[in-house]
């Protein structure tokens, strides 16, 4: 095998593999911050609404949201934006420190479109990368 067939090879190789991972990293950080959410959220209940915005919808980037406290199960108290439609005193909702939710949907929605993503993608690089090795070893059979 000559050096030429060697390097075009890894190029290929690269070319698939290179843009994988950096769309690979762009979806993990996008799910990060969602996966820390939902691991470090709880139920709360809201104790106080100051206001709240129906104004738009997530399909046109605008949610609705909510301002107000919350108190944790252990006593701590927050308080913020509530994203999500009317909430009002003593309902439960998904908070952490510095982040609410009316439900813990949203996130799981998140999680689970990303994670499905991330999973094509692995599969159009699996299905790449034996095409590839395929047209190598028809090459290899004609010379």
């Amino acid at each position: 095998m000559t050096a030429e067939r060697k390097s075009g090879g890894r190029s290929l190789t690269l070319s698939i593999v290179l843009p994988f991972l950096v769309f690979l990293g762009i979806v993990g950080g996008f799910l990060g911050s969602s996966i820390g959410e939902l691991s470090a959220g709880e139920d709360v209940t809201v104790t106080e609404i100051s206001g709240c915005t129906s104004e738009g919808s997530a399909v046109n980037g605008q949610t609705p949201y909510c301002s107000g406290k919350w108190r944790f199960a252990d006593g701590r108290a927050g308080g913020g934006r509530i994203l999500g439609e009317e909430i009002a005193a003593g309902d439960t909702v998904f908070a952490g420190d510095g982040f609410a939710y009316a439900s813990r949907s949203p996130l799981v929605w998140k999680v689970s479109a990303g994670g499905a993503l991330g999973l094509l993608l692995l599969g159009m690089v699996i299905v790449g990368a034996v095409l590839y090795r395929l047209d190598v070893g028809k090459r290899r059979r004609e010379d």
